[in-house]
């Protein structure tokens, strides 16, 4: 878990923050094991394999993330 957010595992977690629009932060892991944030953006689609984000800085861009790789959480 990465503090000061909630993890979004499942579809109906991923689906109500699309829904509301809400910033996800996307989260990975180093080398070494630690957790670094890739992207901050609104979820545009899910799939049971990956997110699609768009990103909060560049409103063009949006790529998918592996869900088996990436972690994804909103703030609370």
């Amino acid at each position: 878990m990465i503090y000061g957010t909630k993890l979004l595992e499942s579809d109906i977690e991923l689906f109500t923050a699309a829904l509301t629009q809400s910033n996800v932060y996307v989260w990975s892991l180093d080398q070494h094991g630690v957790y670094f944030q890739v992207e901050c953006g609104i979820v545009e689609r899910y799939t049971p394999d990956h997110v699609k984000v768009r990103s909060s800085t560049d409103s063009k861009k949006s790529l998918l993330y592996p869900r088996e790789t990436c972690e994804f959480s909103i703030q609370f």
